[in-house]
């Protein structure tokens, strides 16, 4: 690990790991690198990965006490890596608002709808982050104003978590 100035940022190689029989892949972090990057109680974290993909993420710890980051097949992909891959990781404290990456579509629909935005603004940062992950699961640009749109319309008639928001009524 190596300190880069003072902005509580780490640079530090991982082996990505795969998560038991299933597709999750994580890469282990270690406690110097958590306690400063959550010394004042925050999970959350802006990781680069090789230069390539950066990716707003939560400080996970299993229940033996590891500490690790979550890394998507999506994210695997662009980084041409699989379990066993050495990756160079640039950790930092998140501290963009809802420490998540708003795709602009979503934030325009939510911006020119001011009852759907005060009902979004009510909400937990973690159903936030919920609904924006719908949007941001979606590759195509009208899709996600589609996605939005329905966000949106769900919010005004009562729905807002993010787990029911996509059922069909």
């Amino acid at each position: 690990s190596e300190r880069m100035g003072t902005t509580k940022r780490m640079i530090t190689k991982h082996t990505i790991q795969k998560m038991g029989a299933g597709y999750m892949h994580y890469i282990e972090l270690d406690v110097k690198t958590v306690k400063r990057v959550t010394s004042d109680g925050n999970k959350r974290v802006l990781c680069k990965l090789n230069d390539i993909v950066s990716l707003h993420a939560a400080v996970m710890k299993t229940k033996e006490g590891m500490y690790y980051l979550m890394i998507s097949a999506a994210n695997l992909k662009k980084l041409s890596a699989k379990a066993g891959s050495i990756v160079k990781a640039e950790i930092e404290i998140d501290k963009s608002e809802l420490q998540f990456h708003i795709p602009e579509e979503f934030a325009e629909v939510i911006a020119t709808d001011a009852p759907a935005k005060k009902i979004f603004d009510s909400l937990t940062n973690g159903n936030k982050r919920g609904l924006i992950a719908l949007v941001n699961m979606i590759k195509s640009s009208d899709k996600k104003i589609e996605r939005a749109l329905l966000i949106a319309a769900r919010l005004k008639a009562g729905i807002t978590s993010p787990a029911k928001i996509l059922k069909k009524e």
